[in-house]
């Protein structure tokens, strides 16, 4: 989207706002006290190779948006649970979610219309929902207000996105996807670039007026390599940045891709453990990951508000919940971060202004080893309460605390070799015959309601056991499991050379782009569990020769 459309939907969003906070009255009912409009467009490239060749090479653009309705008062209005829950796909607003991708005035007023309407409706209902409720349930945070009133802002300065190349980069992951022919072991690859160029544009009933331009580049290379003894083992080779001149250039890319597949090969050779107890060297993305699940989702602050959540920290403020030597923290102002070698990176989770319109801050967690707050959003967590602009979600699903760009700090890392003689040191004292070192991890779940079992899980893509003696061999076949407290004060040691994730969270509003930066991490006790799998018989005849 360029500057000039932007500006005109922006205008046309703001008259619509107004209009239908003047005209959406039932009597009988509670007012509207508050709406808002968060158009999100949308232009996306997708392109996938396999084995040297395009499956998919798609342009296209689309325009959502999401409504937030309010009914009541600031003090009492119709969202229950912190709005953890306002995601259905089942309601009528959903269907009118997708906006005109034209910039034509009427088409989108109508469609603006349609969906406020709807959204109105819905929170209405939802209103005497909540007070029926009410009769037999005791509401634990009456006494917080339920929506932050804030002054308005207009901060409008889009820019135009520079284009996309789409021949040079169909040419790319052809070429890419390509390498993998040379590895009959990989029974399965592609090859994938994702681009996604977003402009939001937010108005309230307020007066408020933000837009903000964004783009992501995500490169995959994806492996599945199925060993003689039917072990499918994947590996994914990932690049993800708001910038296309941080990701590789070909022959970069294609021997990270090379030494995936001899990696792969050296994985499927290493012996399988079931499972674990003991000290653990977490590398630094395995760490960032730990501390991610561990933690960040039981700070996100609308889960306070929920009853369903076990509300972990709700209660522990002001006291020690990591080792004095570091520091959380969470700032999505920050849009890049330089590496120990002086390499700039793009980081993903940033932004300037969260979902709810509310600029984005530095949200201070922990320090010195004390929780000192929440990340939050408009729904208030104490008396005190300001958001810290925090709020995001993904389509239809209502914003809600979220992490950005979340740092872990260290006031006294150690070297590798420090780290790794600590390491050894525990093995010793605890009379182990080894200790593990996880070496990558990808992706993990965490649970946090009190219905359920309060733990969380990291998949494990590399990992090894180091002896007593300083040997260290590959290990495969486990994952790190664990339930927060213990992991958290668990932690001894930290290392001295962070190392940056940029990957997807997901939640109850959706997948968000998020940033991790952390150091390794040495766990006095952690607990490793098989991973599920399943063998798989060999194919019936060999794949066709390279010619």
């Amino acid at each position: 989207m360029n500057r000039k459309s932007a500006l005109k939907l922006a205008r046309l969003a703001t008259t619509e706002a107004k209009r239908a906070t003047l005209g959406l009255r039932k009597p009988g009912f509670p007012k509207l006290f508050y709406l808002s409009y968060l158009i999100r467009d949308l232009d996306l490239f997708e392109v996938e190779a396999r084995y040297g060749a395009l499956y998919k090479n798609e342009r296209y653009q689309r325009r959502n948006c999401l409504a937030d309705a309010r009914v009541g008062s600031y003090r009492r209005d119709q969202v229950t649970d912190g709005g953890l829950f306002d995601n259905s796909d089942e309601d009528e607003s959903y269907g009118y979610v997708e906006l005109p991708i034209s910039d034509r005035s009427d088409p989108m007023r109508i469609g603006l219309w349609r969906l406020t309407d709807a959204k109105y409706r819905e929170a209405e209902e939802a209103f005497l929902r909540k007070r029926a409720h009410e009769l037999t349930y005791l509401d634990t945070c009456e006494h917080l207000a339920a929506w932050q009133k804030s002054a308005a802002l207009q901060a409008q300065n889009p820019v135009d996105l520079p284009p996309i190349d789409h021949e040079y980069w169909a040419d790319y992951v052809e070429k890419a996807s390509a390498t993998l022919l040379d590895f009959p072991r990989i029974r399965n690859s592609h090859v994938e670039l994702k681009v996604r160029h977003q402009t939001n544009i937010f108005v309230n009933s307020d007066g408020s007026v933000s837009i903000e331009s964004l783009a992501y580049w995500q490169l995959n290379a994806y492996l599945w390599y199925l060993s003689d003894k039917g072990d499918g083992i994947p590996w994914t080779v990932n690049h993800f940045t708001p910038h296309p001149d941080q990701l590789p250039d070909l022959n970069s890319f294609r021997r990270e891709i090379r030494a995936a597949a001899r990696q792969l090969e050296k994985i499927a050779a290493a012996p399988k453990i079931h499972s674990y107890s003991g000290p653990v060297l977490l590398e630094p993305v395995a760490a960032g990951l730990l501390i991610h699940e561990a933690l960040g989702h039981r700070l996100e602050g609308n889960r306070l508000r929920a009853t369903g959540e076990a509300k972990t920290f709700a209660d522990a403020l002001g006291n020690r919940v990591l080792p004095d030597f570091l520091t959380l923290h969470d700032d999505p102002t920050q849009a890049s971060w330089v590496d120990s070698n002086d390499r700039e990176h793009g980081l993903v989770g940033h932004y300037q202004f969260d979902d709810e319109g509310t600029p984005a801050a530095d949200a201070r967690l922990i320090e010195a080893g004390k929780l000192t707050g929440f990340l939050t959003g408009k729904i208030p967590v104490n008396k005190r309460h300001r958001s810290n602009g925090h709020a995001r979600s993904r389509r239809h699903e209502r914003s809600m605390s979220r992490m950005g760009v979340t740092i872990l700090e260290a006031s006294n890392g150690l070297d590798p070799k420090s780290l790794r003689k600590q390491l050894i040191d525990q093995i010793k004292q605890q009379g182990l015959p080894y200790g593990i070192r996880i070496i990558d991890a990808t992706g993990g779940e965490t649970a946090t309601d009190s219905y359920d079992f309060q733990a969380f899980l990291g998949e494990v893509n590399l990992a090894s056991r180091i002896y007593p003696d300083g040997r260290e061999e590959l290990v495969r076949g486990i994952n790190f499991i664990g339930t927060p407290l213990n992991a958290v004060h668990g932690i001894i040691a930290a290392g001295d050379q962070p190392v940056l994730d940029n990957g997807w969270c997901g939640a109850e509003s959706g997948f968000v782009p998020v940033s991790t930066i952390s150091p390794s991490l040495l766990v006095r006790h952690l607990e490793l569990q098989s991973k599920s799998e399943t063998p798989y018989t060999q194919y019936c005849y060999p794949m066709p020769s390279r010619k």
